[in-house]
């Protein structure tokens, strides 16, 4: 039931991932332009959502060993006496967070609006989330290293 689940989730995240990447964009545009002929934002909104898009895309990247590892911490939590036990619960908790967090963000990420918003709105918006992304990127990162250690004890 566990893994059914976790590879639901996977499988829904991967296609955010898809659906989520921004299109390249020319390096020549330094000037802010409400959208380009094909619709898009263009100028420093789009490279600040560039930004902010590239470490939403590492973490997805990761998050086949993200899942990974949450499973083989479940294995050993329930393999473990009592205070070992007690921290991989602990170490669980964080990568549960961990991935709400990001679910979260996903869900409320706005990139489509991008567009109706003047540039310095936009960029105000993506000064926002690129500190939201990168903290949970941190977040990610920990509770990865964290598990990582637990797993090693």
């Amino acid at each position: 039931m566990i893994c059914k689940n976790k590879l639901s989730i996977l499988c829904f995240l991967l296609g955010l991932l898809g659906s989520c990447q921004s299109k390249k964009q020319p390096d020549d545009h330094h000037h802010y332009h409400t959208t380009s002929d094909s619709g898009q934002t263009t100028g420093p909104v789009a490279e600040l959502e560039k930004q902010v898009l590239a470490v939403h895309d590492s973490m997805m990247l990761q998050m086949t060993d993200f899942m990974r590892i949450q499973e083989e911490v479940s294995v050993k939590v329930e393999k473990s006496d009592r205070p070992s036990r007690e921290k991989g619960q602990q170490v669980l908790r964080q990568l549960k967070q961990a991935d709400e967090v990001m679910m979260d963000w996903m869900h409320q990420y706005k990139g489509d609006t991008l567009q109706q918003l003047d540039q310095e709105k936009a960029l105000d918006y993506l000064k926002i989330q690129q500190e939201k992304v990168n903290s949970l990127s941190r977040l990610m990162r920990q509770s990865f290293t964290d598990a990582q250690n637990y797993l090693k004890e």
